[in-house]
């Protein structure tokens, strides 16, 4: 015999989309309690039908739940699980943002275009760990010496991407300057880099070292 609250929660649980929710939220309050093998296993069965009824899911359900999983495998050390993972809801949200494009209201298409670029560039930092930085390319630094990466290994190498105009950028100098001043002896270089459109064409960057 059920409750009515057992009703209740069966019914509210029996189309695709309340059940994925449902696990995204059991698997969040597992991972907030550092069980990741109960959040992980939450969260593949939300994939799987995800999956399985791809569009009787709500395309931002469907990106969380892709960026919560690929965090919870990083987590256990599962990087390749990770990968394997973006790389196929990397493709799906691109199919769903050509769609949109196509025929969906503007809400829609810019949505669609949101969702598509987090999981593609999430997918893209995941795929670069363990690989070897490439060598950066500068034409001019304001300030310090040219740096080649390879003199830099074994210190930890940030990297900051700012523009003239970026309001959040500028004020972000202050901060980077004060992590710099605390974390320099223990190992800590930024590179601070940006590109002068109006001056050299949108084809230089130009790096401010330590963004003192």
């Amino acid at each position: 015999m059920t409750t009515p609250s057992e009703t209740l929660t069966a019914s509210v649980t029996s189309t695709p989309q309340a059940s994925v929710a449902a696990r995204l939220d059991q698997a969040s309050e597992s991972q907030r309690n550092g069980k990741l093998i109960d959040a992980a296993a939450e969260l593949e069965k939300a994939l799987a039908t995800a999956r399985a009824t791809p569009y009787e899911i709500e395309f931002q359900t469907r990106i969380r739940l892709g960026m919560m999983l690929s965090d919870v495998y990083l987590g256990l050390g599962q990087n390749q699980n990770a990968r394997d993972m973006l790389s196929a809801e990397v493709a799906f949200a691109e199919r769903v943002s050509q769609i949109m494009q196509a025929s969906g209201t503007p809400p829609q298409k810019r949505a669609a275009t949101s969702g598509y670029l987090q999981i593609r560039d999430r997918a893209t930092q995941i795929a670069l760990i363990g690989q070897a930085a490439p060598e950066i390319s500068i034409r001019t630094w304001i300030k310090g010496a040219p740096v080649p990466l390879d003199d830099l290994r074994g210190r930890v190498v940030l990297l900051e991407f700012w523009a003239t105009w970026c309001k959040p950028c500028q004020e972000m100098f202050p901060k980077l300057k004060q992590l710099h001043d605390q974390l320099a002896q223990r190992g800590l270089e930024i590179i601070a880099i940006t590109r002068h459109y109006m001056a050299y064409g949108g084809t230089a960057n130009r790096s401010k070292k330590n963004c003192n």
